[in-house]
């Protein structure tokens, strides 16, 4: 099959960005080390933490494949917003954009290339750790690798948020407060550590009208209920904020690329 041109481009740049991350393997075993420490410090404080707040009927092994699957995609989501504000403020952004390739698309295929390599590797690791630690898979397998499938949608979407901070540095000085803040939020109503079931109700209903339950806890939370209508629901939600997301990724860039050509650069 032969791509458009356009294409071939985009293609080239996923691949290059594979090779770089690659290249960067101690990084990759770093992130490795990091994610089994997790879940070995998860696994041994679960108990205390679901007692305190109610989920003491949580099976303590499906548990420790909710947070697998949720320190999954926080750690695999490269930091490409961290790139995009060096790239502003160091005016390279200048030399990027008169290339015959969409710079924000290159962004995106950049930052998928790092997704998924980082998505393969410590999907391998924590999968293999939390296999080896309870004995059992959370599902049987058709219905995990449709979870595989589902981790990676969830992947893009934090991937597309993670663009959105990285693309705020055409308004603010520094993008590290909104990754931070970012990154609180997510722990709290993406239900890092317990499903959202667990908490008030109205935090769960905060949650549902925010990305984070498709992030985190709202897809990993399947491996409690992997019913037909709780995937519609999760498919349904994920779609709708990946589509917003990008809406808002697209929108905020062109904003940007304005006020540089009023600004003068």
């Amino acid at each position: 099959m032969v791509l458009p041109v356009k294409w071939n481009k985009y293609l080239a740049l996923f691949k290059m960005s594979i090779l770089h991350n690659l290249r960067n393997y101690k990084l990759l075993v770093g992130l490795s080390i990091f994610k089994v420490t997790c879940l070995l410090i998860f696994a041994h404080i679960w108990k205390v933490a679901a007692a305190r707040v109610g989920a003491v009927d949580l099976d303590p092994k499906l548990l420790l494949w909710y947070i697998a699957f949720n320190e999954w995609i926080l750690i695999a989501v490269p930091d490409i917003e961290i790139d995009m504000e060096y790239e502003l403020k160091t005016g390279q952004l200048a030399y990027f954009l008169p290339r015959p390739i969409s710079y924000l698309g290159s962004k995106i295929v950049e930052g998928l290339g790092g997704l998924l390599l980082n998505m393969c590797v410590l999907g391998f690791v924590g999968f293999s750790f939390t296999y080896f630690w309870t004995g059992s898979l959370p599902l049987p397998w058709p219905a995990f690798i449709l979870a595989l499938f589902l981790g990676a949608l969830g992947g893009f979407l934090s991937l597309v948020f993670t663009l959105v901070v990285g693309i705020s540095a055409f308004f603010v000085d520094e993008v590290e407060p909104w990754r931070w803040v970012w990154e609180k939020f997510l722990f709290v109503f993406g239900g890092l550590m317990l499903p959202l079931t667990v908490y008030p109700q109205w935090m769960q209903t905060i949650a549902q009208w925010t990305p984070f339950p498709a992030i985190l806890g709202g897809r990993s939370g399947l491996i409690f209920n992997f019913e037909t209508a709780a995937i519609l629901s999760f498919l349904t939600s994920t779609l709708i904020w990946c589509g917003a997301g990008l809406v808002l990724l697209y929108t905020l860039y062109q904003r940007g690329l304005k006020m540089l050509n009023v600004e003068g650069g």
